[in-house]
């Protein structure tokens, strides 16, 4: 939990720190899996990528060594969907064409895996960020018709959906669509439109439709994972 809360107040040097700690207890269930996820995402977001990389693989590893459930179910467990939405966005961070494609088909894998899971085992949450980065990793190959593709399941779902950490993720993907690769093309400026569209419905009344665009809204409804 100290990994996670580090990690979503941009401490990630520190978030992949107590990763490790916590990797050297040895519990059972699907918290080796879970702690060695987090360190991969923490590590890539600071350009570590070899270690990003072995802790997904350790990841791997302790996914394939668990025997029998969790003791505490519910936010305490770690599904395997949970955790290919967690390497689809290390993966994206390590950067590459070989690892963007990697990261395409975890995140396929993580939105086939919660879709087909009981309704209390899904999360809008990751469905949503996992949709994101399906989204971001054609944008990244320069499919901009995939990424509108990708991107339809988030800007049509509610915006009172939308916790925190996904409206900073539609922020930051709507300014990578400003950059010069796209050269202004209509399609980057409609999908950048629409992001800033639904930014604004996601965020507080009180902000203004420009103050909005840079500020994600502080009422979360879903804490991000």
């Amino acid at each position: 939990m100290e990994s996670l809360i580090a990690y979503w107040t941009g401490r990630y040097e520190q978030a992949a720190r107590l990763a490790q700690t916590g990797r050297r207890h040895r519990a059972s269930g699907s918290i080796g899996a879970r702690l060695a996820s987090l360190e991969a995402r923490a590590l890539a977001i600071v350009g570590n990528s070899t270690g990003a990389l072995a802790a997904l693989t350790d990841a791997e590893r302790s996914r394939e060594a668990i025997s029998g459930r969790d003791e505490v179910l519910g936010v305490f467990d770690f599904p395997a969907a949970k955790q290919f939405a967690y390497a689809g966005t290390t993966l994206l961070a390590v950067g590459g064409q070989e690892h963007v494609h990697r990261a395409i088909v975890s995140a396929e894998t993580a939105i086939r895996l919660y879709r087909s899971a009981d309704g209390d085992d899904q999360s809008v949450g990751d469905l949503f960020a996992a949709h994101l980065d399906l989204a971001r990793g054609h944008m990244l190959l320069g499919d901009l018709e995939g990424t509108e593709k990708m991107l339809g399941f988030v800007l049509q779902s509610a915006p009172e959906r939308m916790s925190a950490s996904i409206v900073r993720r539609l922020t930051v993907l709507g300014r990578e669509l400003q950059g010069p690769q796209y050269g202004g093309a209509a399609q980057a400026v409609h999908l950048r439109e629409r992001l800033q569209h639904t930014v604004v419905r996601a965020s507080l009344p009180s902000l203004t439709a420009s103050r909005a665009w840079e500020v994600p809204p502080a009422h979360p409804s879903e804490l991000p994972t």
